[in-house]
């Protein structure tokens, strides 16, 4: 029991007077807090990540990647963080407008019109001003409208001149008349020679004028000057080259390259996103985010890592030992994705751009040709080929897209004319007249799907009567087993698809159709009528395609997949790092 003051037995009390009581209770109290354990130090807190690291395949070697030489993956993945544009693809590889910079406008459908206006506060990361010199530029370099070149069946040019060496080539169908600028509207307007279904997609802005003349020796002025003043190319009349635009080609085509064994100044590279460029080493760019940034991407993080790796397998060894944070890693296989998986990443699986189909020749005969699609099971085989790693695959229903553009596809792929997932044997042998019959097919026996697709083929046709064999290095195919890539534009797979093998009586008519739509809707409509005059014609059967698998470490958040074989992950911009 507690005993207060008042209650201390009395002989104490007798003992001395309460002075002496209090100076006792004082000393007990000192005494007891010195023999007390000390406070425990409070904990510091754990500081914060503020930053990622991407991994990606492949080094820099150029920080231009619309380049004919600097188009690798490497470094459209670095241009994706570095270079913004007023329009992106999404996970789904459809186009994103980018308000944050300005805006694309189709003002009028026929003649084809279309304003481009930029926010006038925008500036490159070493603080020049974005405008509408920028877009001029842009346009020059991706409207080859200068160019007067003749080449050969190669490609090579044999006469005239080509100015600006794009990845891309120059599409016919893209013509336009020279810009007209609205300097007091920040706005550039562009008429197209006829209509052009891919009009969204031209985005122009490219590498910063003010540089690539710098670059060139010559003046901004002199640069701006030549491109609303000097002749539209005529490969007919060829004419001697102009020397600013050559001398801005050349800088455009070859002085953003990085030279093996070299490491480029940081502050050399200028760019229109939200990083800047704060230091580079053999295999890594470090990022920082900008303050001067001010369009609608502003990170959440404050730095991002590009890590490059040899190979692959480099690549996934440092997500396993935990270096990497975000990667693409491509078409994952059982044993990779549980390795991953019970390490605690999180592994996002889907299809991808890339699609494998069996493409006729315009040799096989056309009961053959009726006949071998007709035997395919392709529900079996996909599940057989894919199913491990992605059971909700289904068989491909279109020449021209895949399930990566996501809903786009589901569209296309309704009332096209696509064949059933299962086989029809016994219309396979009817469309032969129960005759036997022989199929050479062409494959690369290299390709892993490949290897496992082709005996599928032999097995599946061969109920048929149908004797599918692999064509010989001497022997003209029947058929070819090939992988077909890059169909985020309906218009773009369309041509691609109709420049090879069997076409149906009025796919390219069709096709020319399709290119003067300016609506999506209306392109997507007569894309459906193309994939129906190819099915019509058993042109080829689609079959499937590549699966991709974007990781991420556990507690990285904002990380959404893409369907862009070897693309960085989009929106970069909702990235967080984990939270401790």
């Amino acid at each position: 029991m507690h005993h207060g003051l008042n209650d201390v037995p009395r002989p104490l009390r007798r003992r001395g007077g309460p002075g002496r009581v209090i100076a006792l209770l004082v000393a007990a109290g000192l005494a007891l807090a010195g023999c007390s354990a000390t406070d425990p130090a409070p904990v510091p807190a754990k500081e914060q990540r503020t930053s990622l690291t991407v991994g990606v395949v492949g080094s820099l070697t150029s920080f231009n990647a619309a380049s004919a030489t600097g188009d690798t993956a490497a470094n459209r993945a670095v241009s994706a963080l570095l270079d913004e544009k007023l329009g992106s693809l999404d996970g789904n590889l459809q186009v994103v407008p980018n308000n944050g910079l300005g805006r694309i406008t189709r003002v009028e459908g026929d003649p084809l019109t279309v304003s481009y206006e930029l926010f006038a506060d925008r500036v490159w990361s070493d603080g020049t001003p974005v405008t509408l010199d920028d877009l001029l530029f842009g346009w020059a370099v991706t409207s080859h409208f200068f160019d007067d070149a003749t080449y050969d069946a190669n490609g090579q040019v044999v006469s005239g001149t080509r100015y600006f060496d794009t990845a891309l080539p120059a599409d016919p169908n893209a013509r336009t008349t020279r810009p007209r600028l609205d300097r007091a509207n920040d706005t550039l307007m562009l008429t197209y020679d006829q209509p052009f279904a891919d009009w969204n997609r031209q985005w122009l802005l490219d590498r910063p004028v003010h540089v690539v003349a710098q670059r060139a020796g010559v003046s901004v002025k002199d640069l701006l000057t030549a491109i609303l003043t000097a002749p539209e190319g005529d490969p007919q009349a060829p004419a001697a080259p102009n020397p600013v635009l050559a001398a801005a080609a050349q800088a455009w085509n070859t002085g953003f390259d990085v030279a093996p064994g070299t490491t480029p100044d940081p502050a050399g590279v200028v760019s229109s996103g939200p990083w800047t460029v704060s230091e580079i080493t053999a295999d890594t760019i470090q990022l920082a985010r900008r303050d001067s940034y001010q369009g609608a991407h502003f990170p959440g993080l404050e730095g991002l890592t590009v890590r490059f790796f040899p190979d692959r397998a480099a690549q996934l060894s440092a997500i396993e030992a935990g270096t990497v944070d975000v990667a693409n890693v491509g078409d994952l296989d059982v044993a990779e994705r549980k390795t991953l998986t019970d390490a605690g990443f999180n592994v996002q699986v889907g299809p991808t751009s890339e699609t494998l189909q069996l493409r006729f020749a315009t040799t096989a005969a056309s009961d053959l040709r009726q006949a071998t699609t007709l035997s395919l099971d392709r529900a079996s085989l996909v599940q057989d080929v894919l199913g491990a790693v992605r059971p909700d695959a289904q068989p491909l229903q279109s020449f021209l897209s895949s399930p990566a553009t996501g809903q786009l596809y589901n569209d296309l792929v309704s009332g096209n004319g696509a064949p059933g997932m299962g086989a029809d044997v016994n219309g396979a042998r009817s469309a032969l007249n129960d005759r036997a019959a022989v199929l050479r097919v062409a494959y690369d026996t290299t390709d892993p799907t490949a290897s496992l697709v082709f005996p599928r083929l032999v097995s599946m046709a061969a109920k048929a009567g149908i004797a599918v064999r692999a064509a010989t290095a001497t022997e003209i195919p029947d058929a070819t087993l090939s992988w077909v890539g890059e169909d985020e534009s309906l218009y773009r797979s369309a041509r691609d698809r109709i420049a090879e093998g069997i076409d149906g009586g009025d796919t390219e008519e069709l096709f020319d159709d399709l290119t003067t739509h300016t609506d999506p809707v209306d392109v997507l409509s007569e894309a459906k009528l193309i994939d129906r005059s190819l099915f019509a014609a058993y042109a080829g059967v689609p079959l499937l395609e590549r699966t991709g698998a974007v990781v991420s470490a556990a507690g990285v958040g904002g990380v959404t997949y893409t369907s862009e074989p070897n693309g960085l992950p989009p929106a970069f911009w909702t990235w967080s790092p984990p939270q401790s």
